[in-house]
């Protein structure tokens, strides 16, 4: 067969060689079919092919984001962006500035805020925002999106009272005097509020998806995992129609995560794990256990160290829970389940057990979603039933100056443990969780190598001993989020005969000093043969 395309003149790295490099690989048909020696591939040059040459540049496998809300992601480009400010009086003055631009009575909605990085070190409440918003109702979400602080207009058009419960699996915090609503939402309750905000027109959706999708090609990413259905689509038509419009322009291959509430009728529907085709499929059923590590809403098996008053939240209760993922894996489903805290990965891993027990399906691939906070226990269970770790890398930069206060010296060594997880035979694969956090994929594998932020704080890094390598860091990215999907005969790596999609890199990350990781552009992006991202 003859190439279209031919890259050639830099180091050419691939997983199914070991990350060793070769010198050129040739594309035809959207697929991989030649990778070797110059001699070798130049073998399939023919009068039509176009050879670039790399001039010393990198090429490596197409980057896969394991986990992330990328519609989610592309709908706060239209929102608030409070994330990274310093302070609570920041965001106080973010907000005021909103208010000028606002008609009385018209929503501020934002996210991002993260009191564990801000001066005041504290929980915001309404009577924050009353102070500069007290005409307009304000939502704001912290960066984790399992609690947010709402004032005291938006509660009076939730109808939040003093006697409004709190829902299951949420939590209305409340004034320990008064008993009235402080506006600090957790995880369910969150709900109250979001049922009559706004909602943004489709339209415009989709132009904010195209945007996102574009962006995510200049880093790079080919494939995407995301979980966007329910919340931010509002239906698997709506989803449907607005991936399948972004993918005509900016050509990424997605796979959605289906809700674990509607598994049982989208089944009905032939949506399932695997169902769909190249371009847009579907994947795992999502679930959630707990909530957030930074918000002490993550359900630990012993409380916080930093509050023993609390153990967390669980979103659902143990028997209900159980049942549910045995119900989905009955229907050949992937589950993947949101676990951050140890209690909540101890429950989901007894559910796989006895969903196994019920039902036994071999190479069923359920992941745990994020598994930050784990024991060695665990972990041999997690290899022992065939669970995927799907880690979230980037955290670090964030969660690192805090994780120990949170859990405690001896909780902290088997925190975020990418490396003995590794060692052990888990399977893993890495995501961003973007819009929690950046959408740019080099954050994550520089945190994944180095352990630091991105300034290269803490001299060595967090727990230095659960760095990965880059060949275990770009695994993450590849061939791991390619098994998390059952693809990896299908794209990951640049062996013959698999999807051509790849990216040229501006350096070698084996070569270049790995506090570089972070600093690494991207050149061009092809998918599935078609150059789909290039730089001027």
């Amino acid at each position: 067969m003859q190439a279209e395309w031919i890259l050639m003149g830099g180091p050419v790295l691939s997983g199914h060689t070991g990350w060793r490099s070769v010198e050129a690989v040739a594309v035809a048909g959207g697929k991989v079919i030649a990778f070797g020696t110059r001699g070798d591939v130049m073998a399939a040059c023919g009068p039509g092919t176009q050879v670039i040459d790399l001039h010393g540049r990198a090429v490596i496998p197409g980057l896969i984001d394991a986990h992330l809300h990328i519609l989610g992601y592309a709908m706060t480009l239209d929102t608030l962006a409070v994330a990274g400010l310093p302070s609570l009086e920041a965001v106080r003055k973010a907000v005021a500035d909103q208010v000028v631009c606002k008609a009385e009575g018209e929503w501020i909605v934002g996210r991002g805020w993260d009191q564990d990085r801000w001066l005041e070190r504290r929980e915001p409440n309404r009577h924050d925002l009353d102070r500069v918003a007290p005409g307009n109702p304000v939502y704001l979400q912290r960066n984790c999106n399992h609690l947010a602080v709402v004032n005291t207009a938006a509660l009076r058009l939730a109808g939040i009272t003093r006697e409004t419960p709190d829902p299951p699996g949420g939590q209305i915090d409340r004034d320990p005097e008064t008993g009235e609503p402080t506006g600090m939402l957790r995880e369910n309750a969150q709900a109250l509020i979001q049922r009559i905000v706004p909602e943004m027109g489709h339209e415009r959706r989709r132009t904010l998806l195209r945007l996102a999708m574009r962006e995510a090609l200049s880093y790079g990413i080919t494939g995407v995992h995301t979980d966007d259905v329910d919340r931010a689509a509002g239906g698997f038509e709506q989803a449907d129609d607005l991936f399948r419009s972004a993918i005509a322009d900016a050509p990424i291959r997605v796979t959605q995560m289906i809700p674990g509430d509607w598994a049982g009728a989208a089944a009905e529907r032939g949506i399932v794990t695997g169902a769909g085709d190249e371009w847009y499929r579907y994947g795992q059923v999502k679930m959630f256990a707990d909530g957030s590590l930074g918000g002490r809403t993550a359900a630990l098996l012993e409380p916080y160290s930093d509050d023993p008053s609390t153990r967390g939240i669980y979103i659902h209760g143990r028997e209900a829970f159980i049942e549910s993922v045995s119900r989905i894996h009955a229907l050949g489903d992937q589950v993947g389940c949101h676990c951050i805290g140890d209690g909540a990965a101890t429950l989901f891993v007894d559910a796989v057990e006895e969903a196994q027990r019920r039902a036994p399906r071999p190479d069923a691939r359920h992941r745990m979603i994020h598994a930050q906070i784990l024991n060695r226990d665990l972990m041999h269970r997690m290899r022992q039933a065939g669970i995927v770790a799907d880690i979230q890398p980037v955290f670090m930069k964030s969660d690192g100056y805090w994780f120990a206060e949170r859990v405690g010296v001896e909780r902290a060594r088997t925190s975020y443990a990418w490396k003995s997880l590794y060692d052990l035979g888990v399977n893993l694969c890495g995501g961003s969780d973007c819009p929690i956090e950046p959408l740019n994929i080099w954050y994550g594998i520089h945190c994944a190598v180095n352990r630091q932020d991105l300034n290269g704080y803490p001299a060595g890094g967090w727990n230095p001993a659960e760095r990965l390598s880059v060949a275990e860091a770009l695994h993450l990215y590849t061939t791991g989020a390619s098994y998390a999907t059952f693809q990896e005969g299908v794209k990951g790596t640049l062996a013959p005969g698999m999807a051509a999609d790849l990216v040229v890199l501006d350096r070698n990350p084996f070569a270049c000093d790995p506090a570089e990781l972070k600093e690494i552009k991207v050149d061009m992006t092809m998918v599935g043969g078609r150059i789909t991202y290039q730089i001027a």
